[in-house]
């Protein structure tokens, strides 16, 4: 009982779910079979309301709802999109063209010339892939010259440097010239390229400012005369318009300078042209004939004068450059060169140098070169010097330091230079000096400094560098390797020369001569000895050693001589080389060249003061006596040091005058030349002593 019971009560709850279903399923077949009666009986109209409702809700939640509610075309997996069509962007590149009138293998001089005829430089923005017509377009676009050209045209470029340089020609396929090739060859864009016509000749005429070439260029207005035009032309515009305008305010002043000058009668005082005045003063009341001729005198002095003061210095400056063209006498024309160059710098700022001869040697050596080792120096300009330690001035001080610089310059700067105390530029025998083949003076710039210490001492009448080898001198002039005779004795090397002067002659050579001459040889990239290059290898070896090792220095001192302006005359007037650079023996003192410049005491005759001499004439006269007879009987190196006491310098100066008087010591007056010798003296030997232990202080001051 009990378990039916339970089976019964098991099968209640399963029969209300099976009602429950069959009551869905028969919901849901009677409505399909609505459906189907509906569709074949009804229109097409009445199922459009049904679906509404459900096609807009579904578009609503996927309008709200879009990562939710995605409406699928199509079932299964979504496929993969269609390609698309790819546009590559386009880039351009900027090139730098210039347009040349004609057919021509260098580049232009004045681009200017050619900016203003519509041709010259531009810059144009290509696509990197356009071709030869495209490339062709542009050009005719930015230059509008270029449509008229039938005879072809050719793209050059310029090789590497400054100034004109010569156009190679641009290499171009067989379908002409493309963007990709022009990049190649320009390196990116960096270099320009040239247009050049290949059988016609393009008008070079200015064209006007507002022609359709300008039209793409930045204008502005000149504030001078209105005109508008291109920038690029404006620069040279407003020099040219702004000297236009001077001179147009010049001519106005000086026609108004004209009518203000216009001198009045002297009766009347109305105001007559120079050429009437005359004849209207003569019938101008009743004023005497003297007292007119007087005043026509005085008009005619006041305009001789006024149109002198108008002329400029031009024709006299021209003169003074003929004059020392044209010289004869090469010590003529030095002279001249001189004075008509120091008077043309002599408004300019003075040149001061500063020494102190407290220090030593080595001290003022560095004083000198640091001085000559200024930069933007006008040498040429006046020249004032001071001596630290001394309270000397005046000419004599710029004495001592050029006869000081030049010393050093031809004996040796107490520098020490690594193997010796002394420094020396130049090298070798007398009369065969050469410049040092040391390096490390070339790069220190110190033969600059020779030249201009040459230069510069020059122009005031220093002392000069004396032994210079001609065939130095004729570089210097000339810079002609090729026609300079060098000698045996040039070589400052005496191993090398004797290796070189084995090559000469015919003699046999032994082996070890030939090991000797082959080793130079090869060192200085030369082929070895042999029967048939013996008498071409003496040459070329010896050129080398003369003239190859010292030509970066030969061009220093050449830049040094231009800085002091000294090179123009050397190069316009070749033979004044020898007054310039002398030999040594006519650099060597002699005691006639001193002799002929001295004042002795009682030769001055009136002009002497009327005051009591220290001394009686016969001492004086013993005293001269013995001064005379020391110049007459002093070495070269003794009269050097002499000169060096008395003016200064190693060259007799002037008028150089000698007073007896009563003192301790010899004393000088470099300013004034004066040497006052002391009149205690009895003996020559004494005196000779004497002198010597004075002038031996030369070189310590004054």
């Amino acid at each position: 009982m009990e378990d039916s019971g339970g089976a019964s009560a098991a099968q209640e709850p399963k029969t209300a779910i099976e009602k429950a279903i069959l009551n869905l399923v028969g919901i849901l077949s009677t409505s399909q079979s609505d459906i189907r009666s509906g569709t074949a009986t009804t229109s097409v109209t009445a199922t459009v309301p049904q679906q509404t409702p459900r096609v807009s809700t579904q578009i609503e939640m996927q309008r709200s709802f879009p990562a939710m509610f995605q409406r699928r075309q199509s079932k299964g997996k979504r496929p993969f999109p269609a390609p698309s069509n790819v546009i590559h962007a386009v880039r351009n590149i900027q090139l730098q063209f210039c347009l040349l009138p004609d057919s021509t293998t260098k580049t232009p001089k004045n681009e200017i010339r050619l900016l203003q005829a519509g041709l010259g430089r531009r810059t144009l923005s290509i696509a990197d892939n356009a071709d030869h017509e495209e490339i062709t377009i542009a050009l005719h676009e930015e230059y509008p010259k270029m449509k008229a050209l039938t005879g072809g045209w050719l793209l050059y470029k310029a090789g590497g440097g400054s100034g004109q340089r010569n156009l190679s020609l641009v290499s171009q396929g067989t379908q002409g010239y493309t963007a990709k090739t022009l990049k190649m060859a320009t390196n990116n864009g960096k270099n320009t390229l040239y247009i050049v016509p290949l059988q016609e000749k393009i008008d070079t005429t200015p064209l006007p400012h507002d022609a359709a070439e300008f039209s793409k260029m930045p204008k502005s207005q000149c504030k001078t005369c209105g005109v508008t035009m291109p920038l690029q032309l404006l620069v040279c515009h407003v020099e040219n318009c702004v000297q236009e305008a001077a001179c147009e305010s010049m001519t106005d002043q000086a026609h108004q300078n004209e009518v203000q000058l216009e001198p009045s009668c002297p009766v009347c005082g109305n105001r007559y042209p120079p050429d009437d005045l005359v004849l209207h003063a003569s019938t101008c009341g009743d004023r005497e004939v003297d007292d007119l001729h007087h005043t026509a005198h005085e008009f005619r002095d006041t305009l001789l004068n006024f149109a002198a003061e108008m002329n400029t210095d031009i024709p006299a400056n021209n003169k003074e450059v003929e004059q020392w063209k044209k010289a004869s006498d090469p010590q003529d024309a030095a002279v001249l060169f001189k004075r008509h160059l120091l008077k043309e710098k002599e408004e300019n700022p003075t040149i001061t140098a500063i020494i102190d001869i407290r220090q030593d040697q080595t001290s003022q050596s560095r004083e000198i070169i640091a001085f000559y080792k200024r930069p933007q120096i006008d040498w040429a300009g006046p020249f004032r010097c001071s001596l630290q330690g001394d309270t000397a001035v005046g000419t004599g001080v710029q004495r001592h330091f050029f006869s000081m610089a030049m010393l050093k310059l031809q004996h040796g700067f107490n520098i020490h230079s690594g193997a010796a105390n002394m420094t020396l530029l130049f090298e070798g025998q007398e009369n065969h000096l050469v410049p040092s083949t040391s390096q490390i003076l070339a790069d220190s710039d110190l033969f600059v400094v020779a030249g201009r210490m040459i230069g510069h001492s020059f122009l005031n009448d220093g002392p000069r560098l004396h032994g210079l080898s001609k065939a130095i001198i004729h570089m210097l002039v000339h810079a002609d390797r090729d026609t300079v005779t060098v000698q045996l004795d040039d070589v400052p090397d005496l191993d090398i020369r004797s290796t070189i002067c084995m090559l000469d002659g015919n003699k046999h050579l032994t082996e070890q001569q030939k090991d000797d001459i082959n080793n130079l040889a090869i060192s200085w990239d030369l082929p070895p000895v042999s029967a048939e290059n013996r008498r071409w290898l003496f040459q070329q070896l010896l050129h080398h050693a003369v003239i190859g090792r010292t030509k970066r220095k030969t061009k220093h001192i050449r830049k040094g001589l231009k800085d002091t302006g000294l090179l123009t005359m050397l190069q316009q007037r070749p033979d004044t080389a020898s007054v310039v650079f002398p030999q040594h023996e006519d650099s060597i003192l002699t005691a006639q060249a001193v002799l002929s410049h001295i004042v002795w005491p009682g030769d001055e005759g009136d002009d002497e003061d009327d005051d009591d001499p220290p001394y009686p004439l016969s001492i004086q006269m013993q005293t001269v006596g013995f001064l005379k007879t020391y110049i007459e009987t002093a070495t070269p190196f003794q009269l050097s040091q002499l000169m060096r006491f008395w003016v200064g310098w190693e060259i007799p100066t002037g008028t150089m005058k000698v007073e007896v008087v009563k003192a301790d010591y010899l004393i000088s007056s470099t300013c004034f030349g004066t040497l006052r010798v002391p009149g205690h003296f009895h003996e020559y030997n004494v005196f000779s002593k004497h002198v010597d232990d004075c002038i031996a202080t030369c070189a310590t001051g004054f």
